[in-house]
């Protein structure tokens, strides 16, 4: 079996890689909050506390947790910049894997620039191919990326990424990892998709419905000119998807920031969103397993943020 390749987001989460934040975030303080994207300075202890309760959530539901620092031991410039680097913790922004291979986000927050050529250097020593990157003046990053089944690669234009970016993206991706390419419109103030919507299971997912209904998407089909035009909901309901609602309150709280570790049994998510939208999942016959967050979330992002798969079967 290969050690890398991710096809959809809702196979089982067999290897995942992972930054332990730690000295780093003495970095943040108050004039550089929004470099970082944090809502306040963090209690270190506490912070990590957290992080180290999710990778047990992780651990114990058979996940192989690759660490960043440990993948680039002996690499003195990349683990120098890692300690000046607090936002590194939220990897999945840095990279997309892929089934041949990886492609290198474009951040947009200066406080992310560069990151993601270090976890390009992780991944090309875990052995996965650098399929490409998303080159200034696009931007792009991998919470705005996910995938409806295995033939969809979506892509949001957000606050966080621009059409340079998604294009690039679709370049690199359509005809080749995937049959559709779905461009996703966001209205100003929402950084990601993953803040608004989540793919549980194969025809499953969470969903703050409100922001999806501004806006139409483009979806690219391989092989064709032209994209044709469609609303977010309807292609969700063409393709057969059921789904459980969000409030924008629990949207913004990170409910339903979660990763899928067991194919329709398990997830991992906050401990605050295992009561009403885990007993939501549990009607349908999916676990949530809940971790304390409560100094975490002052990061503003959550264990979808800050995991990125490097294999799901």
């Amino acid at each position: 079996m290969s050690a890398f390749g991710v096809k959809d987001e809702f196979g089982d989460l067999t290897r995942v890689l992972v930054h332990r934040p730690g000295a780093e975030l003495d970095v943040v303080d108050d004039s550089n909050l929004r470099e970082f994207n944090f809502a306040s300075p963090v209690n270190v202890e506490k912070f990590v506390a957290d992080y180290d309760a999710m990778i047990d959530r992780f651990r114990a539901h058979g996940v192989e947790v690759v660490f960043l620092e440990e993948v680039l031991a002996g690499d003195a410039d990349s683990l120098a910049t890692i300690r000046r680097r607090p936002n590194l913790t939220y990897v999945r922004d840095r990279a997309a894997v892929f089934s041949k291979g990886a492609v290198l986000m474009g951040p947009h927050l200066k406080g992310r620039w560069g990151d993601q050529l270090i976890v390009g250097r992780a991944l090309r020593r875990l052995g996965i191919p650098i399929l490409g990157a998303i080159e200034a003046p696009g931007f792009l990053e991998g919470g705005g990326v996910t995938r409806i089944g295995d033939d969809t690669v979506v892509a949001s234009l957000c606050d966080r990424a621009n059409e340079c970016g998604t294009r690039a993206l679709r370049d690199l991706v359509l005809g080749r990892e995937a049959k559709f390419f779905l461009e996703v419109p966001l209205p100003y103030g929402h950084i990601h998709i993953d803040g608004l919507f989540m793919v549980l299971d194969e025809k499953l997912c969470l969903i703050h419905e409100a922001p999806f209904r501004v806006f139409p998407c483009r979806l690219w089909e391989a092989g064709v000119s032209e994209p044709r035009h469609v609303m977010f909901e309807e292609f969700l309901d063409a393709r057969g998807f059921r789904r459980i609602p969000i409030t924008e309150i629990e949207s913004r709280a990170g409910h339903l920031n979660v990763v899928v570790t067991r194919r329709s049994k398990s997830a991992v998510g906050f401990e605050a969103a295992a009561s009403r939208v885990g007993n939501e999942m549990k009607k349908l016959g999916m676990q949530l397993s809940g971790f304390p967050a409560d100094e975490l979330i002052l990061g503003n992002g959550g264990p979808h943020c800050m995991t990125c798969p490097l294999l799901v079967t």
